[in-house]
């Protein structure tokens, strides 16, 4: 028997499974085998079925595919700066107005606002009910 790799990343256990897959090796085999070799670190039965099966359809890379969802926001100094600036211009300026006037979501100006430039609201100009446009920012 030998002996257990203890250090080995997913790709490497994919390109195993890639290599015996193109042999004609079965799944389970393949799994079997890798046990023996990785020990505990091995990838699951489940999971050599399904890499298995990709190679076999023709999949070639051993990475993960990309995934579809929502972009990474940067918020760099520049836009924090001019969001700074719009809010100083006029205090009764909406996260809403803001993320329209600079070209970013909701959630981001809020962070922008809040985290970044600190910013809450601190008092309400007298009127018989508050509202959002009466709020001034500090």
């Amino acid at each position: 028997m030998a002996f257990a790799l203890q250090n080995s990343t997913i790709e490497e256990q994919r390109s195993v499974i890639r290599f015996l897959t193109a042999e004609g090796e079965k799944p389970a085999a393949i799994h079997r085998r890798m046990v023996t070799v990785y020990g505990e670190k091995c990838v699951s039965d489940k999971s050599v079925r399904k890499w298995s099966a990709r190679f076999h359809a023709g999949h070639e890379s051993v990475g993960d595919d990309q995934r579809p969802g929502q972009a990474n926001t940067v918020i760099k100094s520049d836009l924090t700066d001019k969001v700074d600036d719009l809010v100083r211009s006029d205090r009764r300026v909406t996260l809403r107005m803001l993320a329209l006037k600079v070209d970013v979501s909701y959630g981001t100006m809020w962070i922008i606002v809040h985290d970044r430039l600190r910013f809450r609201k601190v008092w309400f100009r007298s009127s018989s009910t508050a509202s959002k446009r009466n709020c001034v920012w500090d």
